[in-house]
């Protein structure tokens, strides 16, 4: 169980044999790298297990793939993290 400041916030881990998507791109890459035996690095949210949001090779391709120039992997995790904690 992640902490409360922690929940739904970004980060990044290497991959499990585990790991899982919900998105086809993702998953497809995921397999890619099981037949291939890669490692490589995975981007997962506190309070969602096993869902992966991107795989790369390297912890720089993993956020050079979600954060635009300009900003830091800590500030848009922070962004990211206030739009799972939004009310609907």
């Amino acid at each position: 169980m992640s902490s409360r400041h922690k929940k739904f916030r970004p980060y990044i881990r290497r991959r499990h044999a585990s790991d899982r998507s919900d998105d086809f791109h993702t998953a497809l890459r995921l397999s890619i790298f099981d037949e291939a035996g890669w490692g490589g690095w995975v981007l997962v949210q506190h309070g969602v297990r096993g869902k992966v949001i991107a795989v790369e090779r390297s912890r720089d391709e993993v956020v050079g793939s979600v954060v635009s120039s300009g900003e830091s992997f800590r500030e848009w995790a922070l962004r990211v993290q206030g739009f799972g904690e939004m009310k609907f």
